[in-house]
């Protein structure tokens, strides 16, 4: 932190008259916690004001779990900041960024590990559903610096955790540093008081820029995303079981899949796909389940996107009895429906990071379908993913596939534990690269 510190006052004198800095310490175990930091932060500005400092405005700034801790304690006492600086960190989901009562930067790196790309992600778009004006570009900026990692805003020798968990950065201490404090002195320039109009507006303009920026760089999670859910069912599992049927084209336009998502594994395994004809017109019903990370306090760790796709569909055969005889395409597979959700994610992402994971990144590779015999086996099983030998990591997917000559409204079923587009985006940004050198 001590070199991005001085990296900071370097900048700050093209843009204020003088910037007076200080570091909290004496926590008991050398990190700051909600009991000692209300003092820390009391005692620091004690000392500042009495090497000279005579001005009221004060911006406080954290690093990963101190900006957790930052946040609580100002939501608390809004009156002891002009600001607050989130770097490798984020307002969690109890402090919306609306309504939190002190300007705020959010400054992560699309390299973080620990603060992974899609929690950026939701925070840029929560940015991006308040008003889109000066005010907001200003007290509320969230940033993503390309290259940067979690330990680029630290300085010496780095915690286990962070050397387990982090990315391979792409930038030098030097340049992350240099960005860092361009965007921080801006910000803190933006949201001074008493300070030139003009002054304020090219902060504001430099921190729209970054904003710009950081929209386009996150733009594959923006599309990605809506394969996954379009808020009331899911298009990948739609063209899933499309794919699964393989339909002539000629008898494309009599063809209608329609998925429900379901909230439990109860209802998922008390409801059965099924198909209705009415005419020459052939609707196949499908039910599916997300099967979201469990994460009250909004921790980064987990994904932001489901862990799979559960999903009952009709298999090819099912279908082709109603719809009719026709040149259908080769039967799929719940793997072949992986690779595919893969190849999606791989044309959205960008050719920067696409690059760092074919050069860098653990590939994923897919395993044959687990297949199992029971509805109950299917349900209670999981996608996988497991490390190889080779450094590859393994997909497998669990399978229940029927014969038309099942008994009981259990014929021509097809299920599938599949991995969706936007969790294969997230593998290929974050997870290939960690434990990578």
């Amino acid at each position: 932190m001590l070199s991005l510190v001085d990296k900071v006052t370097d900048t700050a004198p093209l843009l204020f008259h003088r910037l007076w800095v200080g570091l909290t310490d004496g926590y008991l175990t050398d990190l700051p916690n909600p009991l000692e930091l209300p003092s820390a932060i009391q005692a620091c500005k004690q000392a500042i004001v009495r090497d000279g400092m005579t001005s009221d405005v004060f911006f406080i700034g954290a690093h990963s779990l101190g900006g957790t801790f930052l946040q609580m304690y100002l939501s608390d006492n809004p009156s002891q900041a002009t600001g607050m600086l989130l770097w490798g960190s984020y307002l969690t989901s109890s402090y919306p960024l609306a309504t939190f009562p002190v300007p705020v930067l959010t400054l992560n790196g699309d390299l973080d590990g620990l603060v992974r790309l899609g929690y950026s992600w939701k925070k840029y778009r929560e940015f991006t559903s308040l008003n889109f004006s000066s005010i907001t570009v200003s007290q509320k900026p969230v940033v993503v610096v390309p290259g940067l990692n979690h330990g680029h805003i630290a300085s010496g020798t780095m915690p286990p955790l962070i050397l387990d968990m982090d990315l391979p950065a792409d930038l030098t201490m030097e340049q992350a540093h240099r960005l860092i404090a361009n965007t921080s002195a801006n910000f803190m320039v933006a949201n001074t008081p008493n300070i030139t109009l003009g002054q304020q507006m090219e902060a504001a303009r430099h921190l729209r820029t970054q904003i710009n920026a950081t929209g386009m760089l996150l733009r594959p999670f923006d599309v990605v995303s809506s394969l996954d859910s379009d808020g009331k069912s899911s298009p990948w599992v739609n063209g899933a079981q499309l794919q699964i049927i393989g339909a002539p084209e000629a008898l494309e336009s009599k063809l209608t899949v329609e998925t429900k998502m379901v909230d439990n594994i109860f209802e998922l395994g008390n409801n059965k796909p099924h198909i209705e004809k009415n005419g020459d017109k052939v609707t196949v019903q499908v039910y599916a389940k997300f099967d979201y990370p469990f994460n009250p306090i909004d921790n980064s760790e987990p994904y932001v996107s489901t862990n799979m796709l559960s999903a009952k569909m009709k298999r090819q055969s099912a279908v082709a009895k109603e719809l009719g005889p026709g040149d259908y395409n080769s039967p799929q597979t719940c793997k072949d429906l992986n690779q595919y959700a893969f190849q999606i994610a791989s044309m959205f992402v960008s050719g920067r990071a696409m690059t760092r994971y074919r050069q860098k990144g653990r590939q994923l590779t897919f395993g044959e379908d687990d297949m199992k015999t029971t509805g109950s086996g299917w349900l209670s099983a999981g996608l996988t993913f497991e490390d190889q030998p080779d450094g590859t990591v393994k997909v497998t997917s669990p399978a229940l596939v029927t014969s038309l000559n099942v008994p009981f409204g259990l014929d021509g079923m097809h299920y599938c534990k599949l991995l969706s587009p936007f969790r294969a985006l997230e593998y290929i940004y974050t997870d290939s690269l960690r434990h990578v050198s």
